[in-house]
């Protein structure tokens, strides 16, 4: 893997390695969603210790260059990037069931009222009453 090959961000959050191995999770693979995806930098730590992934973006450019990485620099096998705005996402498909959920700064455009209607979406629909999150 060359890291000079990867399009878009090259690396994930530093915040978000650390909350990652504080909680240990690098020891109990599980699905993870993040909304606001971009090219799946944050989601490659986690598929690199065997997490099945789904991201969610709304940018059409950040979709490809995540598929591309993962399929041709990381090789990963059990992921998906899904183009659309997250708050259709969350009130249009069921049954993600997802163990962790991560919001990066995308929180910051959306309304407080978006926002809470987001979360009680996901929560309704992707079974996800007990999920950890790194917002």
């Amino acid at each position: 893997m060359y890291i000079k090959n990867l399009k878009g961000f090259k690396y994930p959050d530093a915040e978000l390695i650390r909350y990652f191995f504080k909680n240990n999770l690098d020891k109990t693979p599980q699905k993870v969603l993040e909304l606001g995806s971009n090219n799946g930098n944050n989601l490659s730590l986690f598929a690199s210790y065997g997490y099945e992934t789904i991201g969610v973006e709304l940018d059409a450019t950040n979709i490809k260059n995540a598929n591309f990485n993962f399929k041709n620099i990381y090789k990963f096998k059990n992921y998906s990037f899904i183009n659309a705005d997250m708050r259709d996402f969350a009130r249009n498909t069921n049954g993600i069931k997802a163990d962790i959920l991560l919001i990066p700064n995308v929180i910051n455009y959306i309304t407080k009222h978006d926002f809470t209607e987001l979360l009680s979406n996901l929560r309704q629909n992707q079974d996800m009453g007990g999920v950890a999150g790194y917002f």
